[in-house]
């Protein structure tokens, strides 16, 4: 049964520009925070019951005033960055001094602000317009950006741990490390960045005048405003490098997941995997997006499917179909060949992919590069993973998710298969990112992975303390060893409990 999606909470967050060299201030997120971990993002948050009671001059909207002001609240307490009218009384100590009574709740924002006689000016902020998390986030937020410049002499720090590796910096530099995978961007900040580097090299090449230039603030937050608009901000898909796109679809998962995320691997050249969902609605919106880069002559080359389970296939011959009579491509659907023959009669799967194939694509300028299909049977006997070597980035599909927990039931799951695939995919070369069919994408690829093998030999161990101890039954054993588990889940639990009893029988076998 499928969860209804998180309601979106109230946020707001500051676009930092510094005056002097138009460079913008970003941070990477905690790489613990369950929200964006590990993404490069500005400085923000979600909107508190007190920010609606501070005063914000010449701002004629309620509302709007109370997203400056938990934007202003959450740059100073995540960057110690005060943007205040009459702030540039206080001295460097005194900020730091005012941000640890804020921090330490001896006094709130609004106590600060009238004490310091510290004032907020509407003028001072140019809104941009908002984005809302998609629905496949757990945890979702609507979110106000607001253009600011940096006040003089206040340099950003590292004012508490949620933020890191605080930096000002030229949009496209920011950008390039996005284009060779070295970070991680959320798509706001992604369209933001490449707005701004846009209205950069256009002041480079002297396209604009003078006068405009002094306009170039509100020019960029017209830009990003209509862009807002446009999308009513709403955001269907993550562009988590230049090399791969990420289109979660609606299907009917396991919980805690609402959605199985599609990827798009390539531009001029590209294939898709698990176009999963069954939903006209869900569909619709997927072959819009598909249909954006035929017209643009871009070739799909395959649709593959990563393995048998249901929310991982059904949309692909729908899609197949819509290629063929909209635009006359033959387009082949693909699969492990256990997965093709545990599919026959459901899916007419036209190739194999092999253990180790390699997918030559093309990205958007038409630069070849490589992704390579493994086979990693456990979750499923044809299930395969995808890797980008030369980004570092592993799609995983069921083998490792971002939300929930992986379920090995026999006879389709192996739980030996399974460890030895998490070995497999822990140790490829230059491994630093991946994303499963389920959730946001993971920055310590190999953390993670190490994690998840530690935590079924932690399980294994219980299960033999329980078996020794008496327990002679998957549900008797589900009882002791999966004590923090919720009681509706184990029943599942009981099927991860035969995997891990085979495992052990098998290693018992090797071993005698």
């Amino acid at each position: 049964m499928n969860q209804k999606p998180a309601i979106p909470k109230d946020a707001a967050a500051v676009i930092l520009i510094e005056p002097e060299t138009n460079k913008v201030l970003w941070a990477q997120r905690n790489p613990a925070l369950k929200f964006l971990g590990g993404y490069h993002a500005f400085a923000g948050g979600k909107v508190d019951v007190e920010d609606a009671e501070i005063e914000v001059k010449n701002c004629g909207d309620s509302e709007t005033a109370k997203f400056i002001a938990c934007a202003v609240r959450e740059a100073f307490e995540e960057i110690g960055v005060l943007l205040v009218r009459n702030g540039e009384k206080l001295t460097k100590g005194q900020r730091v001094s005012l941000h640890d009574d804020l921090i330490s709740k001896r006094m709130t924002f609004g106590e600060i602000l009238t004490h310091w006689n510290l004032w907020l000016d509407a003028e001072d902020f140019l809104y941009t317009g908002f984005w809302t998390t998609p629905p496949f986030s757990p945890m979702r937020y609507k979110t106000r950006f607001f253009l600011v410049t940096c006040p003089p002499k206040q340099k950003p720090y590292q004012a508490i741990t949620e933020m890191q590796n605080i930096e000002f910096i030229a949009p496209n530099e920011a950008l390039n490390r996005w284009k060779h995978s070295e970070v991680l961007i959320s798509p706001p900040v992604l369209i933001t960045l490449q707005t701004l580097a846009d209205d950069e090299l256009q002041i480079e090449n002297h396209k604009l005048e003078q006068n405009t230039k002094n306009e170039k603030p509100k020019n960029i937050a017209k830009i990003l405003l209509k862009k807002s608009k446009q999308s009513d901000g709403q955001i269907n898909f993550i562009e988590l490098n230049p090399h791969l796109i990420c289109f979660p679809l609606k299907t009917k998962t396991l919980p805690p997941a609402t959605h199985t995320n599609c990827f798009i691997v390539g531009k001029k050249e590209f294939i898709v995997i698990d176009a999963a969902s069954k939903s006209k609605s869900e569909q619709r919106k997927f072959h819009k997006f598909i249909d954006s880069y035929v017209e643009k002559g871009y070739v799909c080359k395959e649709i593959a499917i990563s393995h048998l389970h249901p929310d991982h296939f059904g949309g692909e011959g729908i899609l197949q179909k819509h290629l063929l009579e909209k635009y006359g491509l033959k387009v082949p659907i693909s699969a492990h060949k256990l997965t093709a023959e545990a599919l026959r009669g459901k899916v007419e799967i036209q190739k194999f992919v092999e253990d180790n194939e390699v997918f030559q694509l093309k990205d958007a300028a038409g630069e070849v590069f490589q992704i390579k299909a493994l086979h990693t049977p456990g979750h499923a006997r044809g299930h395969l993973c995808f890797y980008d070597e030369n980004f570092g980035f592993l799609l995983t599909s069921d083998n490792v998710i971002g939300a929930g927990s992986v379920l090995i039931a026999p006879p389709e799951g192996n739980m030996s298969d399974y460890l030895d695939s998490l070995e497999r995919m822990k140790n490829l070369p230059n491994l630093r990112f991946l994303c499963g069919s389920h959730g946001a994408v993971m920055i310590d690829a190999r953390g993670k992975i190490e994690s998840y093998i530690a935590h079924r030999l932690e399980r294994e161990r219980k299960i033999l303390e329980a078996i020794e101890g008496g327990a002679k039954t998957p549900k008797e054993i589900v009882a002791q060893v999966y004590a923090d588990v919720s009681p509706e889940l184990w029943k599942l639990a009981e099927k991860s409990v035969a995997a891990h009893l085979k495992k052990i029988a098998a290693d018992k076998e090797l071993t005698q």
